[in-house]
């Protein structure tokens, strides 16, 4: 495992750890009541369910984005109100391809919270080692998390639309090749990608038994993606700012540095007629 994943025989083995804050955020961008449901309905026994839209993301204006990022201060009192501490070791998972807890690990470092990892392969995996569930909803002690120093960056669409002019970063997309394309568009009013973006579907982040790839072959096929690039620093973007997460992790897997994440993504920037728009591969 890395710095970033923990195995799911490696949780089992840290279950009861009085450190250990284990963080439920399985969500559905369709429904905003797929997640707690969920959880009710059966969780990795003594998780704590992190809604997506309460405790990970921001207020929606119409122009920001379907998932803006918080403030850290909201941010981080959703994460005491779940028990997490400044030393507390925090596990994350979802329902198995891990971008709602790649969206939550991105959070907690640009809170400046170091001391979390992704369960790889989320729910599935577990289930597959027969690990323990529950639907039991354990009582919370308040936790005392606190926001330091960001560790990854938030780009915001000013950020992005400077970069049209200095093509100081590149922008790799983590949606699907076809949204990426404008053939389709399940979720925005508008298709296509930014101007320049790459294009990476984070679905390629994992192997056939639904953990991720090994650091050797995402760092060969990120290599690919990033040819003709000539070292930019890297900017992730998607559709509303999850699935960029899990790229942004995956990166740092393969021993590659990039800078941050665009949150608002796709779902901010088609929102303002004005800002351009492609739908050729770049």
């Amino acid at each position: 495992m890395t710095k970033f994943l923990i195995s799911a025989n490696e949780l089992k083995e840290r279950l009861g750890d009085e450190k250990l804050v284990l963080l439920d955020v399985r969500a559905s961008l369709t429904d905003p009541l797929a997640g707690r449901q969920a959880f009710e309905a059966g969780h990795i026994a003594g998780a704590r369910h992190a809604d997506m839209r309460e405790d990970v993301s921001g207020p929606c204006t119409g122009t920001n984005g379907r998932n803006p990022f918080p403030t850290m201060e909201r941010f981080c009192d959703r994460m005491r109100r779940l028990g997490v501490n400044d030393d507390s070791d925090v596990v994350i998972y979802d329902e198995g391809s891990c971008n709602f807890a790649c969206r939550l690990w991105f959070t907690f470092r640009c809170a400046g919270f170091e001391n979390v990892r992704v369960l790889n392969g989320g729910l599935k995996a577990w289930q597959a080692v027969q690990g323990p569930m529950s639907d039991a909803v354990d009582a919370v002690v308040m936790g005392n998390m606190t926001p330091k120093a960001a560790l990854d960056r938030v780009f915001t669409v000013e950020d992005v639309l400077e970069n049209l002019q200095t093509k100081t970063y590149t922008l790799v997309d983590a949606r699907g090749h076809g949204r990426y394309l404008g053939q389709n568009e399940p979720l925005d009013p508008v298709a296509g990608h930014i101007p320049g973006a790459k294009s990476r579907p984070s679905s390629q982040n994992m192997d056939a038994d639904g953990v991720f790839k090994s650091p050797e072959t995402l760092r060969a096929e990120f290599e690919a993606v990033f040819s003709g690039s000539n070292g930019k620093p890297i900017m992730n973007t998607c559709g509303s700012g999850v699935t960029a997460c899990s790229n942004h992790l995956a990166m740092k897997m393969a021993g590659f540095d990039p800078v941050g994440v665009y949150i608002g993504s796709w779902s901010e920037w088609c929102s303002d007629a004005d800002r351009p728009i492609s739908t050729s591969e770049e």
